[in-house]
């Protein structure tokens, strides 16, 4: 029993790691977009950080699918990936809003450029992203014990 604890300790401590290499995607995806949106193209703030979020979340959700939670999910078929893609949806969604709000806030009430306060905004979301992601969007499936179990074909007798 104890055995199993310090191998799930151990698949936690990885994946946090994994997780704190794949966020550079989002964080700097979005830094990168946010500044080529607003020096490049000078589209408003708010427009140029939601853009840069989008693209840099979904590539997120790929590199998280496939490298960083591929491990604790075991094998998993088509309907549990869009499953996923939902919940990261979702998750990421209010992730990105939450952000949204607090580097937009910062600009707005305390003059903090949107380049700083995005590393006031990932400072915040470090431990609580990874919670999400580890043990809802990509939590291993706990369906296996619950499917009702096969039924084999039985001939019918008749009357002769």
């Amino acid at each position: 029993m104890a055995n199993k604890k310090k191998k799930t300790l151990i698949t936690l401590i990885t994946e946090f790691a994994k997780l704190q290499l794949a966020g550079n995607i989002p964080f700097w995806g979005t830094y990168l977009g946010f500044t080529f949106f607003d020096q490049v193209m000078h589209l408003p703030e708010l427009t140029g950080l939601a853009i840069s979020m989008v693209i840099a979340n979904a590539l997120f959700f790929i590199v998280d699918d496939q490298w960083v939670f591929s491990t604790s999910r075991g094998h998993r078929g088509t309907r549990k990936t869009r499953f996923e893609m939902l919940k990261f949806g979702i998750f990421i969604s209010f992730n990105a809003l939450v952000n949204l709000f607090i580097i937009h806030g910062l600009s707005i009430f305390a003059n903090i450029t949107p380049y700083i306060g995005q590393f006031i905004a990932g400072a915040f979301s470090t431990i609580w992203v990874f919670t999400g992601l580890r043990f809802w969007v990509f939590a291993p499936s706990k369906h296996h014990g619950l499917l009702p179990p096969k039924r084999t074909a039985r001939r019918s007798r008749r009357a002769v």
